[in-house]
């Protein structure tokens, strides 16, 4: 290894030594920093979730003879209220569509497995991800997303 390679190393791994990674704690109270190329919203004042209700989500999904529609109800969660309370609601039409689109390819067989809703919050959660980022919205301020109602029929 070159001397400068291993100059580098060592300066990273100070680098990395001096700056630990916030607690949760400490970055709920500082607020996330991310890229400026993001709209840059205020830390949170106090610790507590928000949430934004997308309820009465209804689509016909592949089935496979066993049921004909799907219907749940989302939650998404962020600590940051500008997310949930002003910024969802205006890309609600987007989320929907989207949120619907993917429903509509799902099969009973992948939703019925033990991993299914799981598997479904996980993918939810990186449409409406990919939803805010291509509106200048930094993703991970969206915590989780949470299925309040899950129905085959």
């Amino acid at each position: 290894m070159s001397l400068h390679r291993l100059l580098s190393s060592l300066l990273l791994s100070s680098i990395f030594m001096l700056n630990p990674v916030l607690s949760f704690a400490e970055e709920a109270a500082t607020g996330k920093t991310y890229s400026p190329k993001y709209k840059q919203f205020e830390a949170p004042k106090e610790n507590i979730p928000k949430y934004f209700a997308m309820e009465k989500n209804v689509v016909n999904f592949k089935g496979e003879g066993q049921a004909k529609f799907l219907a749940i109800d989302l939650k998404f969660m962020s600590y940051y209220p500008q997310i949930v309370e002003i910024e969802m609601e205006h890309l609600r039409p987007i989320l929907k569509n989207d949120i619907d689109r993917l429903l509509r390819n799902k099969t009973y067989t992948q939703l019925k497995s033990p991993t299914g809703p799981d598997e479904l919050r996980a993918e939810i959660l990186k449409v409406a991800r990919d939803i805010l980022e291509k509106h200048n919205l930094f993703p991970d301020l969206l915590e989780d997303v949470y299925l309040e109602r899950f129905v085959m029929q």
